[in-house]
């Protein structure tokens, strides 16, 4: 940790709190298509990328209805709900706290890119950033292809760089570009699902910047 000099942050679920949302969304498209309803808890058991296979478990049949139908259905309903779904209230503190610290900070999502600058840009936070990136899609594809040029273009090194994220799709990213990784286990994933795979899990941002700051010897 002591030698990072660069924070590439996950968006939703990580900075962004938004799985009770992208739970209510879905259960209003759940009963249209008579499905199960989720909660929260079954969400976060089931929720994976690609999101096709999530939906699938969910019950949809795409020989019956096209995923991309379904999958924009949901996007459709998440944007109008957006505005209304704030970020951690840690998040300003800790996008702060290492601003002072002069590190770079990056902003790498399955958001679609222009919706994600958008939405960056409403909730406050844009500035901390000095590059964000999206996808070029609302389905949630792709993510894990933008990271090495992302990383690329920061001019840091991967050992030098820090992947804050909430699901095991984020570790595999951060593993595909060789830089550490940090997951937060109050989003989109459980944190007995988190653990089975990585090691450094957090139940929230305040409990991993305390202990980067014990660890870092700051």
């Amino acid at each position: 940790m002591e030698k990072i000099k660069q924070i590439i942050w996950d968006w939703n679920g990580t900075l962004l709190n938004d799985v009770s949302m992208c739970v209510n969304v879905m259960n209003v498209l759940l009963k249209k298509y008579s499905l199960p309803s989720l909660s929260c808890d079954k969400y976060k058991q089931l929720f994976d990328f690609p999101v096709k296979d999530y939906y699938e478990r969910l019950g949809f049949r795409f020989d019956v209805i096209a995923f991309e139908k379904v999958g924009h259905e949901f996007m459709d309903s998440y944007f109008k709900e957006l505005p209304n779904c704030d970020i951690f209230p840690e998040v300003i503190q800790i996008l702060e706290e290492f601003n002072a610290l002069n590190m770079n900070q990056l902003v790498l999502s399955a958001m679609e890119h222009n919706a994600l600058e958008k939405s960056l840009t409403e909730k406050g936070i844009r500035s901390f950033f000095s590059k964000v990136q999206g996808i070029d899609n609302h389905l949630a594809n792709g993510k894990t292809e933008l990271a090495k040029d992302l990383l690329k273009s920061s001019g840091f090194l991967a050992e030098e760089s820090l992947f804050i994220g909430d699901t095991i799709h984020d570790l595999h990213v951060a593993q595909s570009i060789g830089c550490t990784c940090v997951l937060i286990s109050n989003g989109h994933f459980s944190k007995d699902r988190l653990v089975k795979d990585h090691d450094l899990v957090f139940d929230s941002l305040s409990d991993f910047i305390s202990y980067f700051k014990k660890i870092s010897k700051l």
